[in-house]
């Protein structure tokens, strides 16, 4: 439904775009980076259903409370399970890494009134490495990629993504082409 790993992806544009270039990669953050929210919202979600039963068991007796302090709490949660959500779900959904055939972009999306953009023209790359680390991400395959760039510009990391050894060795493969090196370049016949 909301892929993290696209290859040419059709219909997808972003702000900034030359008419000429073309996505080739479009990224976010694995799925499974997602559960750092919703395992919470789901808690959040159906504690109001244990609180009567922890009450009981603790021995407490809160019936001298109005009932509209009751209602005050469920709505107070559920508005938080909806705020935890939703922004959880704009955070993963805007944080887009993209690869052109001219640019790498870099948005990083904080909240609905700031985001950062980071734009790398691919003859500016000079080296991509890729890491993965722990159990989760050694299961379901995803990882960082750490892009090394010329001069004054910013390196990129893209973090969290799926395939990551595949991303980096994508990136040098682009920007080979741009210096006009082909992949066995290196390897002349005898």
């Amino acid at each position: 439904m909301f892929p993290a790993y696209i290859e040419h992806p059709l219909h997808y544009r972003f702000e900034g775009q030359d008419p000429d270039e073309t996505i080739l990669l479009l990224l976010r953050a694995h799925p499974i980076t997602n559960l750092q929210w919703i395992i919470p919202a789901i808690l959040l979600f159906i504690a109001p259903f244990f609180i009567p039963a922890i009450l009981a068991f603790l021995r407490l007796d809160l019936s001298w409370l109005p009932q509209s302090f009751a209602l005050v709490f469920l709505i107070i949660n559920y508005l938080l399970v909806l705020v935890i959500t939703y922004e959880g779900f704009l955070y993963w959904y805007f944080n887009v890494y993209i690869v052109t055939d001219k640019n790498i972009i870099d948005v990083d999306f904080h909240s609905l009134l700031f985001k950062n953009i980071d734009v790398a023209p691919l003859r500016n790359i000079e080296d991509t490495s890729s890491s993965m680390g722990g159990i989760l991400s050694s299961i379901f395959h995803y990882g960082n990629v750490f892009i090394q760039t010329a001069g004054a510009s910013r390196n990129i990391d893209f973090i969290d993504i799926p395939k990551p050894h595949k991303v980096a060795d994508f990136i040098l493969d682009e920007v080979h082409k741009i210096h006009g090196k082909g992949r066995h370049a290196d390897h002349h016949p005898v």
